[in-house]
């Protein structure tokens, strides 16, 4: 399995770990020509696999050049690959550490590295995409064991919590924050309930009432999806905190201003008939936009105010985000349509 076609489900200790085994090599006596040819039959398993170079190795399998493609494309067919091989070579140990290996790639600037053994025995392909995933690895690694701890230890030790202990402590664990749940929607039925009269005269108003929560609750586990990983990986800390609650707030009014448009223009063509088409039109808008901007800014502030106080955000964020952006969208969709509507009631 080469490099590209995985993600990195463990440490790396050596670059040989990680090496592709996706390339064209060929014998050093090959003529150019069947060399091309050999490019033209290479059939990588992914359409992300490049190939830059082609590698030349003695009949022990020994890396003695290397072609750029332009190279060998340039070169008469009938000449063999070693009069055009560049022998000045830069390789890296398939025993040598990842991360260093990293560095010494992000110097060269190469696309790509050919990986050897002791022996300068070709084993593989280094290509700089896939060292992407060592550095952040590697980043990662190194932010979680200077605040004294490791992401695997923190899953580890919530996982099990929810997984492995007795029936009545992943009760305690999980049942408050349904029972949080269960309070907003009841709170969210007594904003419909005050409402009554205005979905009586307005019937309509009820088609939307799904979307604007249903959208509401995709945009809320979006943002705190996103939150809850960021701060698992040291991404987003005490220093940068507001900075991304400020730009996901303005995400969620960029996300709200396009399905807002499109809910609101699909409310007015199905009501296009009805004297209130675009006042409907105007409040499944207003609401579509606030429900976005509130659902991301609550997606991000109450894992963070959840994992101050001590709480697993993964557990506690979605019932409260979802008490908070449903009674929140409601009293605003709800409302709106209370003052745009006034003649009809």
């Amino acid at each position: 399995m080469g490099a590209a076609d995985r993600e990195l489900e463990f440490h790396a200790d050596r670059v040989e770990e990680v090496t592709d085994d996706e390339y064209v090599a060929v014998t050093q006596e090959t003529f150019v020509g069947p060399a091309i040819d050999e490019f033209r039959k290479f059939e990588p398993r992914t359409d992300e696999t490049t190939v830059y170079y082609l590698y030349v190795t003695d009949n022990a399998g020994r890396l003695v050049g290397v072609m750029s493609l332009r190279e060998l494309l340039n070169a008469p067919e009938d000449d063999v690959v070693e009069a055009h091989m560049t022998t000045d070579l830069v390789t890296i140990n398939a025993d040598a550490d990842p991360e260093a290996a990293a560095n010494r790639m992000a110097d060269l600037d190469f696309p790509a590295l050919p990986v050897v053994d002791d022996e300068n025995r070709l084993v593989g392909v280094l290509r700089t995409d896939d060292m992407i995933e060592v550095v952040e690895e590697e980043a990662t690694e190194d932010i979680l064991k200077s605040a004294g701890f490791s992401f695997a230890d923190v899953e580890e030790t919530r996982s099990s919590a929810i997984l492995e202990s007795s029936i009545p402590r992943i009760l305690r664990l999980r049942l408050p924050w349904l029972i949080v749940a269960l309070a907003g929607g009841l709170l969210a039925g007594g904003v419909i309930e005050a409402y009554e009269d205005t979905l009586e005269a307005v019937v309509a108003l009820a088609f939307f009432v799904p979307v604007i929560m249903d959208m509401g609750g995709n945009v809320g586990t979006q943002a705190s999806t996103i939150f809850v990983r960021g701060l698992a990986l040291g991404h987003i800390d005490d220093r940068n905190a507001m900075k991304h609650f400020a730009r996901e707030g303005l995400v969620g009014l960029l996300i709200g201003l396009i399905i807002g448009g499109i809910g609101a223009g699909a409310a007015y063509v199905w009501q296009m008939d009805e004297p209130y088409a675009f006042e409907l039109a105007t409040v499944v808008f207003v609401g579509l936009v606030a429900v976005c901007v509130v659902a991301s800014v609550v997606g991000y502030v109450i894992p963070w105010i959840m994992n101050k106080l001590g709480f697993d955000p993964a557990a506690a964020s979605d019932p409260l985000i979802t008490t908070v952006k449903d009674v929140t969208a409601l009293l605003i969709y709800f409302g709106l349509a209370a003052v745009l509507l006034a003649e009809l009631l």
